[in-house]
């Protein structure tokens, strides 16, 4: 979720809080700044896009780094605060954190909370990563309990309460697409084997729709301003996993895609040297008409596997954003600085 959204669901716990601590004045600050604390490992965005896909969310994200984080700046806060006790400020800090856990963790992104002990990503997609409906909401509460003193913690439980029930409509919402959808697809003469729906920009009035089909993903959308009314197909051949593995023995990047991605897809080029097969991750691909004319034709998170004659990897390119590396198959190491990929 973006960092907005975090910091207003702490603003919304420090506010309900507030008369627990009536000595630490800087309260509602630090609760903002507890929820958005996990958000500290965005400093491997320096370290390249490999970094970024295999650090971020990880360890800072996690229940247990989670809660060192909280005990820190609950120790701090105590330290320099009359009257406050470490083990209270801690459960309220912990609390912030786990908001942040949670608005992660109802986005496709996954998060992997069980770190050290898992590296699992969890992910219950319910809300689209920028939902500028939901952050709205919780801001104009946060603001209506900060205006009104008097009625400031029913207001900031009530924005507590949208932050846990928008996502549960639209996790409920999801499913009942889902079904929907696939009814719609053997309806036009699909066999899907199975139909996920996930939150796309505007959600839940927009959907993305992935269907597995054999050797292929079906990719193509919901609106349900016209629920009878899929957006036109777009067939993906799957990535399977035993390729990338083997492309990983070669360069650790592609086994570390395996592990990050849900529904990887590939599409294979001649070049002068060979060829270059493109691997991507369809939970990263938009069907809103809005947003594919925004951004064009960049997918997050593409990674290039660039072969000769033989089928040997000579290099792989990763790129996130638009910003991508060269990955040297002899050493495994990453080259920044490379557009596209």
């Amino acid at each position: 979720m973006d960092p907005v959204t975090h910091a207003v669901a702490g603003v919304l716990i420090g506010q309900a809080a507030r008369d627990r601590f009536p000595t630490v004045r800087a309260l509602i600050p630090l609760s903002a700044l507890a929820a958005w604390m996990p958000d500290v490992d965005n400093i491997v965005t320096f370290f390249g896009p490999e970094a970024y896909m295999r650090y971020h969310r990880g360890l800072t994200h996690s229940l247990l780094g989670g809660a060192l984080l909280a005990w820190l700046l609950a120790a701090l806060t105590a330290r320099f605060t009359t009257g406050a006790k470490t083990p209270g400020l801690f459960i309220l800090f912990y609390f912030g954190v786990l908001s942040h856990l949670f608005l992660d963790c109802i986005t496709s992104y996954g998060t992997s909370i069980f770190l050290p002990f898992s590296d699992a990503r969890v992910s219950f997609p319910a809300v689209f990563i920028l939902d500028p409906v939901y952050t709205l909401a919780l801001i104009g509460l946060a603001v209506a309990a900060a205006w009104r003193p008097a009625a400031r913690k029913k207001l900031a439980v009530a924005g507590l309460a949208v932050m846990l029930g928008w996502p549960a409509l639209g996790f409920g919402v999801g499913q009942a697409v889902s079904a929907h959808a696939r009814t719609l697809l053997v309806a036009r003469g699909g066999q899907p084997t199975a139909v996920i729906a996930q939150p796309d920009a505007f959600s839940p009035l927009w959907w993305k729709i992935i269907a597995e089909e054999g050797n292929e993903y079906v990719l193509t959308g919901l609106s349900l301003a016209a629920p009878e009314t899929l957006l036109p197909e777009r067939r993906f051949e799957r990535a399977g996993r035993d390729e990338l593995e083997r492309l990983g023995r070669e360069a650790p990047v592609f086994s570390q895609y395996v592990w990050f991605t849900d529904f990887p897809v590939k599409s294979a080029a001649a070049t002068p040297d060979g060829a270059a097969i493109t691997f991507q991750d369809l939970r990263f691909m938009a069907v809103n008409p809005l947003v594919t004319r925004m951004r064009g034709t960049m997918v997050p998170f593409t990674l290039t596997a660039y072969l000769d004659g033989a089928g040997r990897l000579t290099r792989a390119v990763f790129s996130q954003m638009g910003k991508g590396e060269t990955i040297l198959p002899e050493t495994g190491l990453a080259v920044a600085g490379v557009e596209g990929g």
